[in-house]
């Protein structure tokens, strides 16, 4: 019986092959899920309905059949935002959030026991740009870096020598004389008609609490408490004279070595953009460079005016004066408009008509500067707007105290260079909207 079978089955094999047919290959499963059925009605694109007669095609036992999201498709696509959100590995995660946290405190900690060295670096550099504007006209002239540098150098030492050797020591008489005179000039102030007229109003006493004041300064118990010791004192000013020493060395280092440092800036950019880069950088160190050389100029013109005045008003201290006017009105704008309010008050001690002379002249004497001397020495280094100065101050201070207000004014003008010579320029190349 089998071997009939077998010669049936050879028979029909045979059959096929002399008729020149060859069995047709059994369709996937995917290919029969995707053909129409017989007598479905092809209605263009839109799923055909099956014949009443026909069967669904059941699935493999292997198969596995997508699972609807409970609730709809507005309920699956929150969980699927769900699982983008959390964690595959929640501890693992929280783990590393936390080492990145103690990294995060490790360094501000580390920051703020150098804050003192990163202060001295900052300044070195900041002075340094500061003086690399002459260093730059020495240049010009003909003259090597390294000569250069070292003319700039003896120039500015021999200005601090003059201040340390000459006004130094009568800055210390003014003080003395000052303080010897203090009890006289406040019995005058206490005599003056203005200062009776203010404690009518104000409805009490003056003399005794100007008294209590003093005598509460002048205790050693007092003294020592503000000061917070001999021996604090003592170790501020040895390290007030070790950071002096360290921003002289650090400023001639940056002054000598500065195109070597945006040399070295320039290699750490790929070399198509170097050629651009390079000018950008030139140009922001050449504006950075000019506003501290200005500012500087303009402290100096304002310390001397000051001084002028307070020779004219026949004050005792006007060295001291034109020193304070020096190193406050070395902020743009707001240090002048500070120094006004300081000067008017000091002044208050001679007389109010000295107070009154004083502050009509300086004030005066900051329109000129404003509108006259700040153009001609700050030139197009600071094309800063007078909004950003207050503003870029004002942060500055609040962050950094007076560094921070020092070098607003150069960052700022740096941060609007790049815009100017970046960002506008990538904007106005920009001429069709990007594709959707």
């Amino acid at each position: 019986m089998a071997a009939r079978g077998r010669r049936i089955v050879r028979v029909v094999d045979q059959s096929k092959a002399d008729d020149g047919r060859t069995p047709k290959p059994r369709a996937s499963t995917a290919a029969r899920r995707a053909r129409p059925a017989a007598g479905a009605v092809d209605i263009g694109g839109v799923e055909p309905v099956p014949a009443p007669g026909d069967v669904e095609p059941v699935p493999a036992p292997g198969d596995v059949q997508p699972v609807p999201a409970p609730g709809g498709t507005e309920l699956g696509a929150r969980f699927s935002l769900l699982r983008r959100v959390v964690p595959a590995r929640p501890l693992m995660s929280g783990f590393l959030v936390a080492i990145g946290v103690l990294l995060a405190v490790a360094l501000a900690a580390t920051i703020a026991g150098i804050s003192t060295v990163l202060f001295s670096v900052f300044l070195g550099l900041f002075l340094a740009l500061g003086l690399d504007p002459a260093v730059r006209a020495l240049e010009r002239r003909g003259v090597s870096r390294g000569v250069g540098v070292t003319i700039v150098a003896a120039a500015v030492l021999g200005v601090v020598a003059v201040i340390v050797l000459v006004l130094l020591p009568a800055t210390v008489r003014q003080i003395v004389a000052a303080v010897e005179a203090a009890p006289d000039a406040i019995a005058a102030m206490q005599d003056s008609d203005w200062y009776l007229a203010l404690e009518q109003a104000l409805g009490i006493d003056l003399s005794v609490v100007i008294a209590e004041g003093l005598a509460s300064l002048a205790s050693v118990s007092s003294f020592l408490a503000i000061t917070g010791g001999v021996l604090h004192a003592g170790s501020s000013v040895i390290g007030a004279v070790s950071s002096f020493v360290l921003v002289v060395v650090l400023t001639l280092y940056f002054v000598a070595s500065l195109p070597a440092i945006t040399g070295s800036l320039t290699r750490l950019m790929p070399s198509y953009r170097r050629e651009n880069f390079a000018t950008l950088l030139d140009e922001v160190v050449r504006s950075v460079g000019g506003v501290v050389a200005g500012g500087v100029t303009l402290s100096f013109v304002n310390a001397a005016v000051v001084f002028l005045i307070e020779l004219a008003l026949g004050s005792p201290i006007a060295a001291v004066m034109g020193i304070a006017a020096f190193f406050i009105t070395i902020v743009p704008m707001i240090g002048s408009l500070l120094f006004l309010v300081i000067g008017t008050v000091a002044n208050l001690f001679l007389s109010p008509t000295a107070a009154l002379v004083f502050a009509i002249a300086y004030l005066v004497y900051i329109q000129v500067e404003a509108y006259f001397v700040t153009p001609r020495v700050m030139g197009r280094a600071a094309a800063v707007p007078g909004v950003l100065v207050i503003i870029g101050a004002m942060i500055g201070a609040t962050l950094l105290g007076l560094l921070g207000a020092l070098v607003a004014i150069p960052l700022t003008a740096s941060l609007l260079i790049i815009i100017r010579q970046v960002w506008i320029p990538h904007q106005d190349s920009v001429t069709e909207p990007p594709d959707a």
